[in-house]
């Protein structure tokens, strides 16, 4: 039936099939054959289909919540980046260009919008004549209103990307308001037919007027708004302020307030003069019945004045120090309980469920599965691994200070090389020596670039889009221009480019480092590379002096101190090997179906998160490592006694050997000193190399990510853009054409958007075309 309420029009959108995405994710995703979910994958697809094209009836909300319900269900089972889905936007001018995220939750949402836009469709359908079709009216518009603020509080929150502009908070705080003032309206309506006491009614009244002017407010933070729907709030805003002022002012009458009386329809008449002036561009029946509450309001204010001139003669107050009225709030953005709490909507016996792919591990316990994997290798590696390099390395610095193995060496074999020489270089050449290590540090460079070109590549896009904002918001103003800038429309991605700047400053660095020790080292680690022949004629030929008894006993123990190093270097390398081992069979997948088996037991239908494995990975990882941890402390405790004894036994080696030991004997343990000391530190080169490799792997795929995400921005920032110039244009063409309209003559003002032809209220005796106080303000009623 006709209506002057306003109504929120459904967004469009295209159809699209799930089933395809799903059997692929399934297929090479789950350790779960596609064929098993083939019915809940038709019983989805079905359901999407369905929501394309709706009819005005009830059923259609069912169908809609039907599908919110199992597209949160979903969310639990599938990545949110699986589908990509295009809506258009019906509220703003520009409605033909299509903004499209790869994001599940961008689906809710609009799913969940039309949801409370058809609500809003209902209520204005309902015969607001009777106290039913008044209830159910304000029953549809209040589950609107709660709709909008699960939208903005829940779903919003949820999102990949930033909501576009009819869709963001500021777009939402209008509806919101909007649907919370045409329900107070109801109540209103509803009190004037029963006939309420004035002073009641003027509370409902003020309530409306108070929540249009909320409305009227978000109105100035978003663009999405079209000028005829502010006209209207305006118009209603002022109008139920004067519909207020004029119930109070019959309420003064009654108290023998007459003064009051006065004053309240004179507030009235200037709330009624400020809703004409948006009169021409709302519903020829606000503006009649504008007309005539002004009429009665300048009828009762002649006979008010003239009772009080010539009988109670009291003064009238100003209008200034009248005391605001307060409004009385009878309704409430009332969320659905099947929007709020899904869970509860798929329970068995409901209109919205079964929960479909309830049988499918939940996409959780495979993030979960991921969490753990990242978390046993970071115990691994930095309680671990690294503690025992670390080790290693000190254990390393300090034998090179004390001149071990070199002097041990240059005594024991004063010509040729010693076996444990011969040996490393054997192991130097067969990693590829000097040439692989320096093609290693090419590679490392190359990956860095690429990282480095991907970082830029990122950036220059958020660039150019921002300045695209920017040159938007310089042109229109602030007041015209009023979407999220880019940095608060890309808040996470802006972010993450920071991290990313961050982690490439500090690879960088370490890049440097390992190419200037390479640098350093650069002629001992060729040298290593070559053949024993030539690294012999490198290494000086020392004298063959025989050795003191007294000597002879410290080269003893130093050999068996050397030994102990030796055992000790290999113990920790088998060491390692073993954790390595250990965590590659480590298979954490009956661990998580386990616990995803016992928290979906525990509530079947409630959202599965990574957290709550937490718990489970505690305790496993403490029962695989944590003897392995202590081992490392272990590991630090005796090599610190260790090495005091190797200071103390290199003390009294020295000194026995320092009479004997000429020149050349020097240079020799020098040489060899140094060629040991090479060794350690291409084993340390190709380490860091390593990982630098594997840390610019990891962190391309991590670049590549973002850089797909910034695209998406990008494009639905550019579509929003187009769609908003087009919608600044329409509005400034217009205002233009008012204006003309003004100049030349008085044409019909344009209806705004889902408002009916004029329908004069009538009186009792029907006819009149005017307002008459004992039935208030009827907006689009018949008789």
């Amino acid at each position: 039936m006709a209506t002057n309420m306003l109504t929120v029009p459904l967004r469009r959108t295209e159809p699209i099939e799930l089933g395809p995405a799903m059997r692929s994710y399934i297929e090479n995703s789950y350790d779960q054959h596609p064929d098993m979910f083939k019915t809940d994958i038709s019983a989805l697809d079905s359901l999407r289909a369905s929501i394309v094209e709706l009819d005005l009836r009830a059923q259609s909300i069912t169908t809609l919540t039907k599908y919110f319900t199992q597209l949160t269900f979903l969310s639990s089972k599938f990545p949110s980046t699986l589908f990509t889905f295009k809506w258009y936007s019906t509220l703003t001018y520009a409605t033909s260009a299509a903004v499209q995220h790869p994001d599940l939750q961008f689906e809710r949402a609009n799913v969940l919008y039309n949801i409370a836009a058809l609500h809003t469709l209902l209520a204005a359908d309902e015969n607001r004549t009777t106290p039913t079709g008044l209830k159910n009216a304000a029953q549809h518009f209040q589950s609107a209103a709660g709709c909008f603020l699960f939208l903005k509080e829940s779903v919003n929150p949820e999102l990949k990307l930033s909501p576009p502009e009819d869709l963001n908070n500021h777009t939402l705080d209008v509806l919101i308001n909007l649907c919370l003032a045409q329900a107070q309206e109801c109540f209103w309506q509803k009190a004037v037919v029963d006939g309420l006491k004035d002073k009641t009614i003027a509370k409902l009244a003020i309530q409306v007027s108070i929540f249009y002017s909320k409305a009227l407010d978000a109105t100035l933070k978003t663009s999405s708004i079209k000028s005829d729907w502010i006209h209207h709030i305006t118009c209603k805003k002022h109008h139920f302020e004067a519909a207020a002022q004029y119930r109070a002012a019959a309420d003064s009458l009654a108290s023998a307030k007459y003064g009051d009386e006065i004053a309240r329809i004179q507030l009235a008449l200037e709330a009624v003069k400020r809703a004409l002036a948006s009169a021409k561009h709302v519903s020829p029946a606000v503006a009649d019945d504008l007309k005539g509450l002004q009429t009665k309001l300048k009828s009762d204010l002649a006979r008010a004045e003239k009772d009080n001139d010539l009988i109670y003669l009291v003064m009238v107050p100003s209008l200034s120090t009248m005391p605001p009225l307060k409004g009385a709030v009878t309704v409430s953005a009332a969320v659905p309980p099947e929007i709020k709490d899904t869970s509860e909507a798929l329970k068995p016996g409901s209109p919205y469920g079964p929960p479909l792919f309830i049988k499918l591990v939940p996409f959780a316990a495979h993030q979960a599965a991921s969490i753990y994997v990242d978390r046993r290798d970071t115990l691994i590696n930095h309680l671990i691994i690294n503690k025992i390099d670390v080790l290693t390395a000190q254990l390393h610095e300090f034998l090179t200070r004390m001149g071990l193995p070199g002097s041990l060496q240059a005594l024991e074999r004063p010509v040729g090389l010693p076996p444990s020489l011969i040996a490393h270089a054997a192991e130097v050449r067969a990693s590829g020596g000097y040439t692989a290590l320096k093609a290693s540090i090419e590679d490392v460079r190359n990956l860095a670039q690429m990282n480095n070109s991907m970082y830029v590549a990122a950036a220059e896009t958020l660039e150019a889009e921002r300045k695209e904002d920017d040159d938007m918001r310089a042109r229109y103003g602030t007041s015209g221009w009023r979407r999220l800038t880019s940095r608060e429309a890309a808040k996470e991605q802006y972010a993450r480019l920071e991290q990313f700047a961050a982690a490439l400053k500090t690879a960088s660095a370490s890049d440097e480092t390992v190419r200037a020790t390479f640098r350093e080292n650069e002629q001992v680690l060729r040298l290593l590379s070559e053949d024993p022949s030539v690294i012999e004629k490198y290494v000086p030929s020392g004298s063959s002096a025989e050795l003191s008894p007294e000597l002879e006993k410290r080269l003893e123990e130093m050999r068996s101190k050397m030994a102990q190093v030796s055992r000790l270097e290999y113990a920790r390398r088998k060491f390692v090997e073993q954790v390595r081992e250990k965590a590659t069979n480590d298979d954490v997948t009956d661990l998580v179906l386990s616990e995803s088996a016992r928290l979906e037991q525990l509530d079947p239908l409630g959202k599965i998160d990574p957290s709550m494995f937490e718990k489970a990975f505690t305790d496993r990882l403490a029962s695989l490592y944590d003897a392995d941890k202590a081992r490392v402390e272990k590991e630090t405790e005796e090599q610190s006694a260790l090495l005091v004894d190797i200071e103390l036994a290199n003390m009294d080696f020295s000194a026995a050997v320092a009479r004997s030991r000429g020149d050349v004997s020097t240079e020799r343990e020098r040489a060899l000193q140094s060629l040991e000391a090479g060794y350690y530190k291409y084993q340390e080169l190709a380490e860091h190399l390593s990982e630098g490799r594997k840390f610019y792997n990891e962190l391309s795929g991590a670049l590549a990510q973002l850089q797909d995400e910034v695209s998406d921005f990008v494009y639905s920032r550019r579509v929003q853009l187009r769609d908003e110039e087009s919608e600044l244009a329409a509005r400034f063409e217009s205002i233009n054409i008012s204006r003309e309209q003004r100049s030349e003559s008085p044409l019909p003002a344009p209806r705004a958007q889902g408002l009916p032809a004029a329908v004069l209220s009538k009186g009792k005796e029907g006819g009149s075309g005017v307002w008459n106080p004992e039935m208030g303000i009827q907006f689009g009623k018949r008789f």
